[in-house]
Order: C-alpha cells, then structure tokens, then sequence
C-alpha cells in the first residue's frame, strides 16, 4: 500500500491545469438535478431509494470528507446530486488515475476497429523498444499492470518530458511475471493510441466516445510537450464522470448506438486471466488483492465487503471515484476537493483510496435501497 500511498500523494507538476476555485464557505448545495438529453432525470422514491439514506447518512459521509461533488445514477437516471464548497454541476476535476479507465477505452476502440490487436507486441507501436527486452511486453500486459517496467513513481512523476521517460523507462522484471500498479505502463498505452490514430488520446475518445455520450466538457491533462497524460489525470465534472461510468453499465451502447464493443467491455471489467497464478511485487499486496481488469479496479475477489463481485470502479487518488454496480444498476461518482489534493496531512481520512473507504462509501450508497 506505501507504493500507493506515494503514488496518489501527489499533485502534478508535470501538467498545467485550471480547476474551479474553491470557495471559503463548506455548506452543502443541494441541487436537484436538471434534466438534459443525456440525463434522465428521476426522484429517488421513484426508484424505491431512500432520500432520507442520501441526504442523511450519505450526505454527511461526504461532506465530512472534503466532497466537492457527487452524483447517483440508477436505471439510467440521475437521481441525486449534491455540491459542497461552491463547487457545482460544471464544475471540473482532476481525477487523477481514474483516468486510466479513458486509456484502456481508447484501446478498446482500436481493437474494434481492427487497427491492433491486446496481444500484440507493444513495440510494434513503439519502436523504441524493439531493441531490448522490452520487445516482449504485450499490449495486455500494459492493461493488467504486468509489463515489468520498473517501479519508481517518484522518478516518473520527476520526469521533464514523460513521453521520452516512457520510451526509455527499463525493465525491472520479465513481462508477465508479476503485477505491479507501475506508471509508466498507462503512459505507454496513451502514446500507442497516438501513434496508431496519429491524434492525441482525448480527440480521439471525443469523436467515438465522449461527445456520443454527452460528456463535451470532459478534457485531459497533458505534458509540457503537449501529449495527453495517460498514466493520471482526466478533467471532468462529476456528472460527465458519471456518463463514462454509464456507458460501461450499458456494455458500451448509447442511445442505440454500440460506441464501444460489448466483448471489450467485459473483458476490460473483470480479473484478466494473465493475472492468475503470478505473484505481486513487493509492496504491491493490497492493491492487488483489490481485482484488476484493463486499467480499472474489479471487485471480482469480492475484497470490497457487501458489494456485488460484478462491480468495479475508476479510481483515482484522494479517493476520486467512479463506482459501477451492474446489480443495482447503477454509477456513483464522488469528487475530492482541489484543497483536500493539495493538503496531504488530511490525506488518511476516512474516505481514502483503501479498500475500507471505497466499500464504505459504496455500503452506504447501496444501504439507500428499499
């Protein structure tokens, strides 16, 4: 978990970002939700949820933790949101590694479309390690956190120029032998999409993904030298955040339409069979034993208590998250306030990124149904 802990202690320094000012007051804003064309709307009772559960237990769970958004969906239909600290429904965040979930997606779309194949040797894609034992990791092995590379966060995040850290970033172990929550793996995902689409990641996902679903406002951070950060951070708003999860609950349909295959949706949402039998670096052991799919988090080992082994989530530092349930049908997403990114010293409170924190807030949610 130290290796986690490090890895999400840490605002960017690589990229520039403008996220909303947060205002001086803490007060909750309880807004009802305004319907659009890609939002539904729907009172909770409607849906047999307790408003006295969200609004009451729910409610202060979050605004006790430095909540700057959060949002409820169920059956397709937004049913409740709240605001803390000025913050609102355009609001924007930093999701930090939540994002890594817009990478493996971009993957997918390209593997639909025929153009690579998660099998294939990345360094068809990136000559640069053609020469070198990095020839043999795969593009699956860059999903499932098993590509060897080293494990150094600090060094990475240090890194001027990412993409050059990426190309040059050495092996620390054969490819497929151990897991390891490694950086510079999602980084490599983001730059094979480039090269393969010629297009940054995010302008790529806007045309086949992102403006389908709604989510037009949704953007990614990106290095000194202009390339998408695919290893962190994807700006968003809670709603928009919320829309991404739904569409992985619709096994990648959006108004009729399938935007991303259902058979990759599936795969990326469970334990890749790759993970079976190999042991997990050191330090490495409770990020593991969470489940992991395509650069995502699965419940799949059941280690989030009382939540359905179908779910899985995007998350991201400062417990940026984004919970899928396909049981209950439904997406909740929470985001953490700028300040609260900023003030490590609050870092472990009670919603962090642990386990415990992620099954409590989703206990709590779930504890919302009749």
């Amino acid at each position: 978990m130290r290796s986690l802990r490090l890895a999400t202690r840490v605002v960017t320094v690589i990229a520039l970002c403008v996220l909303p000012a947060a205002a001086s007051s803490g007060q909750e804003r309880r807004a009802q939700p305004a319907a659009s064309p890609a939002w539904p709307t729907a009172r909770p009772a409607d849906l047999s949820l307790r408003p006295e559960v969200l609004d009451g237990a729910l409610a202060d769970l979050l605004g006790a933790n430095k909540t700057g958004a959060a949002v409820l969906a169920v059956k397709g239909k937004l049913v409740w949101e709240r605001y803390w600290n000025g913050f609102g429904p355009s609001s924007r965040f930093d999701v930090y590694s939540a994002g890594k979930a817009y990478a493996a997606t971009a993957i997918g779309l390209l593997a639909d479309d025929g153009k690579l194949k998660v099998d294939d040797p990345a360094c068809l894609y990136l000559t640069e390690w053609a020469g070198d034992d990095r020839r043999k990791i795969t593009i699956r092995h860059l999903l499932t956190m098993t590509s060897g590379l080293k494990l150094d966060y600090e060094g990475f995040k240090a890194a001027e120029n990412p993409t050059a850290a990426t190309l040059g970033w050495p092996l620390e172990r054969p490819p497929g032998t151990a897991w390891s929550y490694e950086q510079a793996t999602a980084q490599a995902v983001g730059l094979i999409v480039q090269r393969v689409t010629g297009q940054q990641p995010i302008v790529f996902l806007r045309a086949r993904v992102l403006d389908p679903i709604g989510a037009v406002e949704t953007d990614w951070l990106r290095s000194r030298q202009g390339d998408c950060l695919g290893w962190r951070s994807v700006l968003t708003s809670a709603r928009e955040l919320a829309l991404f999860g739904q569409l992985y609950l619709n096994q990648g349909r959006w108004n009729g339409r399938q935007l991303v295959s259902e058979a990759f949706i599936r795969q990326a949402t469970v334990n890749d069979p790759l993970l079976a039998g190999i042991p997990t670096a050191p330090g490495q052991d409770d990020f593991r034993r969470r489940g992991y799919g395509w650069l995502m988090f699965v419940n799949t080992n059941g280690i989030w208590a009382g939540v359905d082994r179908r779910a899985f989530a995007f998350l991201g530092a400062y417990h940026n998250i984004c919970l899928v349930d396909p049981s209950r049908d439904l997406v909740f997403v929470r985001m953490v306030t700028p300040e609260e990114q900023k003030n490590h010293s609050d870092y472990d409170n009670a919603l962090d990124v642990t386990d415990e924190g992620t099954a409590k807030v989703w206990r709590t949610v779930l504890s919302a149904f009749e």
